[in-house]
């Protein structure tokens, strides 16, 4: 792979969280129960369950059987200065996609689909994305979201908190996104290819893949931030992803837009 990329020696979390993040990850460390369900999780082997679950099913990716895919991890955890690096697996699958597990040793699953049908900056972006995650601690809340609902019964008290928490552990793990996504804007460190790579997530056609079109999605993403100034449609929007796992990919890409907009990324690019 092409290594041009500057290294963040020192890069800090602090420097790129987005402020939905904190506020969500304030509201949610203030939630009745939370403790309970984390000591829950630590205390009955979880994130070993998790572990097992991924690492049993997938195919591990190591330094000597697919060097080329191994490399992107790694370079991915030079580039945003990583400590703790995941083992990495692939998993069959043609969504764009990949997702992190496990708190204490954090394991990477790429879908194939994200490694046959993105560009190698495209690919970074998104392993960018789950370091972000890794670095920022993001790891525990995130398997407290996964299961709450299949841990409810057995924790004390459990329906009574159920809603709160669960509502704020959902809502903090969407917000939490926007701040993955800065991390692997500085990864891949090519907006063009951010912009792409959320193009492709939502749903563009392989036949398509000559025709992307960056500026009107752009534009698609600065219109819906505009929505955000009219409380109804805040109301639609809150309505609308109340379930969903990740906020909508145009308004990720807005925030990322906004980002970049401010000069926080040149600064932080500057500074390392």
């Amino acid at each position: 792979m092409n290594k041009n990329k500057k290294i963040l020696h020192g890069l800090i979390n602090d420097e790129y969280e987005h402020p939905f993040d904190k506020r969500a990850l304030d509201a949610l460390e203030s939630t009745p129960g939370l403790e309970t369900v984390g000591k829950f999780i630590t205390k009955n082997t979880v994130e070993k369950i998790f572990t097992i679950q991924y690492t049993g099913s997938n195919l591990k990716v190591t330094a000597s059987n697919y060097p080329r895919l191994y490399d992107y991890l790694n370079y991915a955890c030079d580039v945003l200065d990583v400590d703790r690096r995941p083992e990495l697996y692939v998993q069959w699958g043609y969504d764009i996609n990949a997702f992190t597990t496990g708190s204490e040793n954090p394991v990477m699953v790429l879908n194939s689909g994200l490694l046959d049908l993105c560009s190698e900056d495209e690919i970074l972006f998104v392993i960018g994305h789950e370091c972000g995650h890794i670095k920022s601690n993001h790891m525990l809340y995130h398997m407290m979201a996964q299961i709450i609902n299949s841990i409810i019964d057995e924790v004390p008290g459990g329906n009574f908190v159920a809603f709160p928490l669960k509502f704020a552990l959902y809502y903090w793990s969407r917000m939490s996104e926007f701040t993955a996504d800065r991390a692997g804007l500085l990864c891949c460190q090519n907006m063009k290819a951010a912009v792409s790579a959320f193009i492709k997530m939502s749903g563009l056609p392989i036949q398509e893949y000559s025709n992307i079109d960056p500026k009107s999605f752009v534009e698609q993403a600065k219109n819906f931030q505009q929505l955000d100034y009219e409380n109804l449609n805040k109301i639609i929007k809150l309505i609308l992803i109340a379930q969903a796992d990740h906020p909508w990919t145009v308004m990720r890409a807005g925030q990322l837009i906004d980002w970049v907009d401010s000069g926080d990324v040149k600064n932080i690019m500057m500074s390392h």
